[in-house]
């Protein structure tokens, strides 16, 4: 069952997408993808190691700073 639905997209995307063969199709799969990735992304998937040097490059606090780069260093 299909249903239509009135978005709006900027003109430049609307004219690269009317070079596409099927636009509902490739809309559809684009969709599709967007809220995949969407649904598959979790923070407990980001290495804890990654995860610390992010939160170390942020430069908060010192003393959470210190405990971070420490950390960093011993693993």
């Amino acid at each position: 069952m299909r249903i239509n639905r009135t978005y709006s997209l900027p003109v430049s995307l609307v004219t690269k997408l009317s070079r596409e063969r099927n636009q509902s199709r490739t809309v559809e799969k684009a969709v599709r993808k967007y809220l995949a990735e969407k649904e598959d992304y979790s923070l407990s998937d980001i290495p804890t190691r990654q995860l610390l040097a992010a939160l170390h490059a942020r430069k908060v606090d010192p003393v959470l700073d210190a405990a971070l780069l420490n950390q960093l260093s011993t693993s």
